[in-house]
């Protein structure tokens, strides 16, 4: 770990390390990635403005979400499938996460189970993306579980009534490895 010293390092392990089809779904968008370059391009112009002469002996960037007080207000958003690159997958990213005392949202599309991450990061802020399903029931089904699992909020995905058109996908002819599943 002592290598990484930006983001930057961390994508480049990655892109080296995972298998193709799994390294394509994670840094690719849908249709001509026209978006997610849009993206990019727009995160490269936020700057941090410096203050000179000013008092920081007292710093304190935490805030208050939702009634949880959290120490950033930075959180993880819900990321599809994440045991494809690390075998413990969404339950290590909800211990980080609580250890770094912000919000974990898991992701429908999650490789752990809702139970799962509860009982592995129980003192984390978890919230829990949500898909509403054709079959009513199996959305039913999911917020029941996640409000019995100690999840705080759900986080609605209202801009996908179907999956993208994820060309990298199609060509990788993307599945889920055998050896994992969804949750729902």
């Amino acid at each position: 770990m002592e290598q990484f010293v930006c983001l930057l390092d961390y994508e480049r392990y990655a892109l080296k390390h995972l298998k193709p089809s799994v390294r394509d779904y994670y840094r690719g968008g849908a249709g001509d990635e026209y978006t997610l370059n849009l993206n990019r391009e727009a995160f490269k112009k936020y700057r941090i403005r410096p203050r000179v002469l000013r008092d920081v002996s007292k710093r304190d960037i935490s805030t208050t979400v939702l009634g949880e007080k959290i120490a950033m207000p930075v959180g993880v958003s819900p990321t599809a499938m994440q045991r494809m690159a690390h075998p413990e997958g969404e339950c290590a990213n909800a211990r980080a996460t609580g250890a770094a005392g912000t919000v974990f949202m898991l992701s429908t599309l999650s490789t752990s189970s809702i139970e799962e991450v509860s009982q592995a990061a129980p003192n984390t802020i978890k919230w829990y993306q949500l898909y509403v399903y054709t079959d009513r029931n199996i959305t039913l089904n999911l917020v029941q579980r996640a409000e019995n699992a100690g999840f705080k909020a759900l986080v609605l995905t209202v801009d996908a009534p179907l999956f993208g058109d994820r060309r990298a996908d199609i060509r990788n002819k993307f599945t889920l490895p055998s050896h994992l599943r969804f949750d729902y």
